[in-house]
């Protein structure tokens, strides 16, 4: 599966309870295919009430290889089943649903149910992923369809979880216009905890979109030395298009992308190109250390904590923004690319090519 598709899908497990009003409840029934069995699974579950509770367990006989519970309807979170070391999540959305341990599989009696929504949700990002690859869409159909689909998921499902999940998914792609379909979600899930996550660093991205100009930041490097703070303007909107890459000594992904990035400095570095790296959540000493022993020879900033991911709405490392000459922002939220595509990704830019869609790789 996409790595994306599974991040997004991962979301939202820890969450606020559900919705008041008139309990019904959800029959589930599990099957085990495989040869590790359990004696038992937990299930999660959230109940609706009028005030904020937490989330219940029930422990479930397996039987035969199967096992059936019954729990309360909720549609504004996931439930979960726990099987030994492993999770299936699920909509308990007062259908019946059956599960499939191994594949984790959910299948709902109700064809029109949240469950069967949420799955053709999935099942049409999933397909049209492997679509684009083998029909090889440009780049600006592939974004457009993409928009498309968690758009039309949003607006389909505002008063249940599969909206907030959609919603995450838009995030990445155009935060604009998830930011304004945010309005079209029912009070509740206005107020829904994956929702509530997702604005922060939602509104930040709104703010430092393609298209727009950097948005400042300052760092103290050494809280002792007054003068170890330092600006992204030191670099950003001097004249040079910047690569600005999130990392933190900690992050073995960092360590995998550093040879790539050697290699783009020393083929670009001079008057039009420069890269800053900006050390976030890791104490300086420990960056410092890193960066040395990586061999990082560009532009560096330490001690920036969680500064520069609030102000630029970035939820994970590694992460790189690209700025032009004027601090115009021309690229973000890309990372994992081999270095012949990145190095491609640099060069085009350099040469004043942009993507028929901008931002889109």
């Amino acid at each position: 599966m996409n790595k994306t598709i599974a991040a997004i899908l991962a979301l939202g497990a820890a969450l606020l309870s559900c919705s008041h009003g008139n309990i019904r409840t959800t029959r589930i029934s599990g099957t085990f295919s495989g040869e590790n069995v359990p004696d038992s699974v937990d299930i999660q579950y959230w109940t609706p009430t009028d005030t904020l509770q937490p989330v219940k367990t029930i422990k479930i006989p397996v039987v035969d290889r199967r096992f059936e519970a019954e729990i309360p309807t909720c549609v504004t979170q996931f439930a979960e089943v726990f099987p030994p070391g492993d999770i299936v999540a699920f909509i308990a959305d007062g259908s019946t649903l059956a599960i499939d341990m191994e594949t984790h599989q959910v299948t709902s009696s109700n064809p029109d149910g949240v469950q069967s929504r949420f799955n053709a949700w999935r099942q049409e990002w999933l397909d049209f992923e492997q679509e684009a690859v083998q029909k090889n869409y440009v780049q600006e159909e592939y974004h457009q369809r993409l928009v498309t689909i968690h758009r039309n998921a949003i607006q389909q499902n505002p008063d249940n979880i599969t909206g907030a999940m959609a919603l995450s998914a838009l995030e990445g792609l155009d935060p604009k216009v998830a930011l304004s379909l945010v309005s079209t979600l029912s009070e509740e899930m206005k107020q829904n905890a994956t929702v509530q996550a997702i604005l922060p660093t939602l509104e930040a991205r709104a703010r430092t979109s393609i298209g727009d100009m950097f948005t400042d930041f300052e760092v103290v490097q050494d809280p002792a030395d007054p003068h170890s703070a330092v600006k992204l303007s030191d670099y950003v909107g001097k004249g040079k298009t910047i690569l600005l890459v999130f990392w933190a000594s900690w992050c073995e992904e960092n360590r995998k992308e550093m040879p790539g990035l050697k290699n783009i400095y020393e083929k670009y570095h001079g008057d039009d190109f420069d890269i800053v790296s900006i050390a976030v959540s890791d104490a300086p000493e420990n960056s410092l250390a890193a960066a040395k022993e990586m061999g990082i020879m560009w532009n560096l900033i330490v001690n920036a904590q969680i500064i520069p991911l609030e102000t630029y709405g970035v939820r994970r490392i590694p992460d790189m923004i690209l700025f032009g000459p004027d601090g115009t922002i021309l690229l973000r939220n890309f990372w994992g690319y081999d270095d012949l595509i990145l190095d491609s990704i640099i060069g085009r830019y350099l040469r004043g090519e942009r993507p028929a869609q901008p931002g889109v790789l």
